[in-house]
């Protein structure tokens, strides 16, 4: 019997690692185009209903409001996923009504930061599923650049 359940515990840790390898080589970069021109196009109709207020209709913050475009956004998201930004935006914005942002709505809001960043469209919609976000990078650098 233990000889039984050790051949268990080493197929299930070599089929953790390759799940974990077949998921590392599915992360993808915003730089892939992730988005749709039409979906940057919804998008930008909810910024300017729920963020223009604060962030202003340039994207380019104040003072005390960040900017959504720019190196400073892009700095700020480094690294992150999509839908790291995605749940930021649904869960605490605006700050007046947190929460009153749907993550279908916070997804093309996205797609719209996206295309305001100069990051090129595909030709799939970003989709609002959050474990597909998740897999999806945001990057100051196109990797295929360098």
């Amino acid at each position: 019997m233990p000889r039984r359940a050790l051949v268990i515990v080493a197929a299930c840790t070599l089929l953790l690692r390759v799940t974990g390898l077949s998921a590392q080589d599915e992360m993808r970069s915003i730089w892939s185009g992730v988005y749709t021109a039409e979906q940057a196009d919804r998008g930008k109709a909810v910024y300017l209903e729920a963020c223009a207020g604060c962030h202003g209709a340039g994207l380019l913050g104040n003072d005390e409001v960040p900017p959504m475009k720019g190196p400073h956004f892009m700095s700020d998201w480094n690294t992150q996923s999509v839908a790291d930004l995605v749940a930021r935006i649904h869960d605490t914005m605006p700050l007046d009504n947190p929460g009153s942002v749907s993550t279908t709505n916070a997804t093309d809001l996205v797609a719209y930061l996206l295309q305001s960043n100069d990051i090129p469209a595909g030709d799939t919609e970003l989709s609002a599923n959050a474990g597909f976000q998740t897999q999806i990078r945001i990057t100051m650098v196109n990797p295929q650049a360098q």
